[in-house]
């Protein structure tokens, strides 16, 4: 039986460092451009209200349902 390659975002046992070179000094809030809500800003409130709680997988696939109005069946 052929094992099935499963293509995965989340990053496990890895930490993610700011660049060395970098001149900011902390992270922002995405900014609202239009009255629809950008992809950064979905992400950043998905994420900021659930911290730890979700992989990179389930963010990019929340916020691709929710784009394309997918049901829970869906």
């Amino acid at each position: 039986m052929k094992k099935e390659n499963i293509h995965t975002t989340n990053y496990i046992d890895t930490f993610i460092e700011v660049a060395e070179d970098t001149k900011v000094i902390f992270g922002t809030k995405p900014l609202s451009k239009t009255s629809k809500k950008t992809i950064a800003e979905m992400q950043y409130k998905m994420l900021v209200n659930n911290p730890y709680k979700f992989t990179s997988d389930d963010v990019l696939f929340q916020i691709f349902a929710d784009r394309n109005d997918l049901t829970k069946a869906e």
